[in-house]
């Protein structure tokens, strides 16, 4: 999942010794100044139902994510302000910032930082935003686009998460980068404060799209 293709016997080998260590009760000390336990990042692989199953078991911040038809669930060890720092035990790392994705690490291709309107920008003006995308490709290649968001709102409704039915809104973004292409973002927010609670976003052009639902949130 996420932005590249992981090493399938890796990512299975670190799931067990994940879980292993959770059972165990373990916990580690790393980056960020705001660690949580445990320190150590679990990334479940299931479908929707056991995700959810295994979000209600755990008493610790997650999500759900889900690329080209495979989902996991992630737990959250770190916070640095608007910062939230989710990996697996070996290293694949999902940031996110302000509760949408930022960058990766650990995968073929890369997504190295995203730079989106923040929610102030966003219930200041739906529209004329600048954007910038800068990745990695699997052959070790770096690019960098720039272009505009705007976005169109609907009314809150109720959608259902992992753990709750919420009255969200459903934001449709489109992307116009600087080299003629575009994206479509969906967004998720709450109405009343704009907290982001899911999305399902193309972070770069022909990017493989990235989905998430906060299931246990962290604030």
């Amino acid at each position: 999942m996420l932005f590249g293709k992981p090493n399938r016997q890796g990512r299975q080998l670190a799931v067990l010794s994940c879980l292993t260590w959770w059972l165990a009760g373990c916990s580690t000390h790393g980056i960020g100044s705001a660690p949580m336990a445990p320190q150590l990042l679990a990334l479940l692989p299931g479908q929707s139902e056991e995700l959810s199953a295994h979000a209600e078991a755990l008493p610790y911040a997650s999500l759900t994510a889900g690329m080209n038809g495979n989902e996991a669930l992630m737990v959250m060890a770190y916070q640095v302000g608007t910062d939230t720092m989710w990996q697996a035990q070996d290293r694949a790392t999902l940031q996110l910032r302000q509760g949408f994705p930022y960058s990766t690490a650990g995968f073929d291709a890369e997504l190295l930082s995203l730079t989106y309107p923040s929610t102030e920008q966003w219930a200041a003006s739906d529209s004329g935003h600048p954007v910038s995308s800068h990745w990695r490709d699997s052959d070790g290649n770096e690019h960098y686009l720039s272009g505009q968001v705007s976005r169109r709102c609907e009314a809150a409704q109720a959608e259902e998460l992992p753990l709750a039915t919420l009255e969200l809104q459903r934001c449709e973004e489109r992307v116009e980068w600087s080299n003629g292409d575009s994206s479509r973002n969906i967004t998720w927010r709450d109405p009343n404060d704009q907290r982001l609670w899911a999305g399902d976003i193309e972070a770069w052009p022909g990017a493989a799209r990235l989905e998430w639902q906060v299931a246990r949130p962290w604030w």
